[in-house]
């Protein structure tokens, strides 16, 4: 009994010398230029915007880069020299021409940084747009903090989009506005309703488009860009409210095939689960350097993206209900959320 005693006794001291916290030693490295550009066929939607990467043990915002000369250079073309409108951004004066190749080229302080030259490439398109019931489970958890499963039944939204030799490749940003009407109870005279409305985006990584690898199709068929719930409950606070249907506004970007798997492997790095195998941070490189001190590191990716936009009016309440699916060709301005009384805002679809 003594003996099992002692060999307890030093199974315990041996667990507990186990027990110091490690704290691992991590280089402070800070001060890298980071470079977020939009280039496009629209001159509202152009910018590039710098700033500088913070320390590992750093909490604060990334700081503006300011004073910086950014010029985009058109190849044996003219130069569009950038303005700075708002500290560490951007903007021009012109826009890129669909076939032209360009670079971006920044001089900031004694270096200069240049990007590969990218083609412009001709406007995006879709060759269909249509929907399909789906279901699709959903883990929402409980009071005690458990997730539980739920059976979401829908509408898938899907996109076909062509594929030729100038441009294969799409991203996309989705926003959903949900139209909701509130009839106030009555005591009296009925009193005006309320129409409001709230926004959902459904970019929680970067939705990008491309030919499956090896594919011989002459097209990229069936794209999901967003599903929708039948029951509107599922996104308005309260069961009084009553859905008036959706207007979805679908930006398409046509891109090159390095800004998709760029933005692929990114992708990858925000759904990483903590395996080995998980890509990090720095093994994702964009394709600007340093020309002057190569071995300075650039985040960020320049690319040209054509735009366009659609709007479509989308309402069905059920998979045997009624279906409506109409493209809308006005575009003003939408606030994200709101409310009116009495009379609906003036780009109110039904």
């Amino acid at each position: 009994m003594r003996k099992e005693l002692t060999y307890f006794s030093s199974l315990l001291i041996l667990i507990a010398s186990c027990e110091e916290r490690y704290t691992p030693i991590i280089d402070i490295v800070e001060g890298q230029l980071v470079v977020e550009a939009m280039l496009t066929n629209v001159q509202s939607r152009n910018f590039v915007h710098l700033t500088t990467t913070n320390s590992f043990y750093d909490s604060q915002q990334p700081v503006a880069v300011s004073g910086a000369s950014v010029e985009l250079i058109e190849i044996n073309g003219p130069v569009i020299k950038g303005f700075e409108n708002v500290p560490g951004y951007f903007y021009f004066n012109s826009v890129p021409v669909s076939g032209k190749n360009y670079k971006l080229q920044i001089r900031l302080k004694n270096d200069t940084y240049e990007s590969e030259v990218v083609t412009m490439p001709p406007l995006p398109t879709m060759t269909n747009f249509y929907t399909g019931h789906v279901e699709k489970k959903n883990y929402i958890t409980d009071g005690y903090g458990v997730p539980v499963a739920h059976n979401i039944q829908g509408r898938e939204i899907y996109a076909d989009l062509p594929v030729t030799k100038s441009l294969s490749y799409y991203r996309f940003n989705v926003r959903s506005i949900l139209e909701w009407v509130y009839n106030p109870p009555a005591t009296g005279p009925p009193p005006p309703p309320i129409y409001g409305w709230q926004s959902y985006y459904f970019n929680s990584q970067f939705n990008i488009a491309g030919p499956k690898k090896f594919s011989q199709m002459g097209n990229i068929e069936k794209y999901p860009l967003l599903m929708l719930s039948y029951k509107a409950i599922d996104y308005l606070n309260s069961d009084l409210l009553i859905s008036s249907g959706w207007i979805l506004i679908i930006d398409q970007f046509g891109t090159s095939k390095g800004s998709f798997e760029y933005h692929e492997k990114l992708n990858s790095q925000f759904s990483a689960d903590g395996s080995l195998f998980d890509p990090i941070q720095t093994q994702v490189y964009g394709n600007i350097t340093c020309i002057t001190n190569p071995s300075k590191i650039v985040f960020g990716y320049f690319d040209m993206n054509s735009y366009k936009q659609y709007r479509y009016y989308y309402n069905m309440n059920g998979p045997i209900a009624a279906l409506t699916l109409r493209e809308i060709f006005r575009y003003p301005e939408i606030p994200d959320d709101g409310e009116i009384i009495g009379w609906p805002p003036a780009w109110w679809e039904r």
